[in-house]
């Protein structure tokens, strides 16, 4: 029944990224949201709602498989 919660989720805060996806942190996603943001929100990974980030989970996790985290701050 876990299984069907989660895969019916779609956007969740930074706070409850970790218990969908736990091999990201909430100080992991800050960071990458930090030197990346701007372009996760043009790729449709990340959303505001008012104040709140929100995070597509399909989207990151196709951003994430497709390699998009591989560089995330310093030298590319």
């Amino acid at each position: 029944m876990e299984a069907t919660i989660h895969e019916a989720t779609r956007f969740v805060t930074v706070r409850d990224l970790p218990k969908y996806e736990p091999a990201f942190t909430n100080g992991g996603m800050r960071h990458i949201l930090f030197f990346r943001g701007p372009e996760l929100e043009k790729a449709g990974v990340t959303t505001r709602f008012g104040r709140k980030i929100l995070i597509d989970l399909p989207a990151f996790r196709a951003w994430v498989a497709s390699g998009g985290a591989r560089h995330i701050a310093g030298a590319k």
